[in-house]
């Protein structure tokens, strides 16, 4: 199963491409973006092009990774997932990373949306959810806009540089999609 293109007022969600690559590792490689998506950034080009390329192999077997194309000018900016996907569950985890570049354009909240949408309509998802660390709090935000609700805290559950740190768990249900 391939995943279908999406579009927004502004971007087109569609699977990676080979030429994506230069902009993959563009963002993958910022900081700020790697330490609000919880990875850390790549330590060589070779590993990042071996990732990516290992990405592109899961796409038959039903990856549901999106990459963010600027309407306006064509390039890749980010991506936004469905990952953990269980149809017997209808539940999946939503994530998302975007090029610093391109943060304080909504761009997050119209892909997550169109996303969420997609899990809901043609997935038949019961259960969307997400993860996000305490201080993000443009996260917590989007998270919010699409209706999530907070559902609690894993304490110290992910360390990164060293430092143990909390995790917040979002979700919404499509019950309460619908009504909104």
């Amino acid at each position: 199963m391939m995943i279908p293109n999406l579009e927004t007022d502004h971007l087109i969600l569609r699977p990676l491409r080979e030429a994506d690559f230069a902009d993959f590792f563009e963002y993958a490689q910022d900081p700020a973006v790697a330490s609000s998506g919880m990875w850390t950034p790549y330590e060589s080009e070779e590993i990042a092009r071996a990732d990516f390329t290992h990405l592109l192999s899961l796409y038959p077997h039903g990856f549901m990774w999106w990459a963010l194309e600027e309407k306006a000018d064509g390039k890749m900016i980010g991506r936004c997932q469905l990952d953990r996907y269980d149809p017997d569950d209808a539940r999946a985890e939503i994530s998302y990373a975007l090029n610093q570049r391109y943060w304080g354009r909504g761009y997050i909240s119209e892909a997550a949306s169109c996303v969420v949408r997609y899990g809901f309509e043609n997935l038949k998802l019961n259960r969307i959810s997400a993860a996000v660390f305490p201080d993000n709090m443009a996260s917590v935000r989007i998270l919010e806009k699409l209706q999530m609700t907070r559902e609690g805290c894993l304490r110290q559950h992910r360390t990164v540089d060293g430092i143990r740190k909390d995790v917040l768990l979002y979700a919404v249900l499509r019950a309460a999609w619908q009504i909104a």
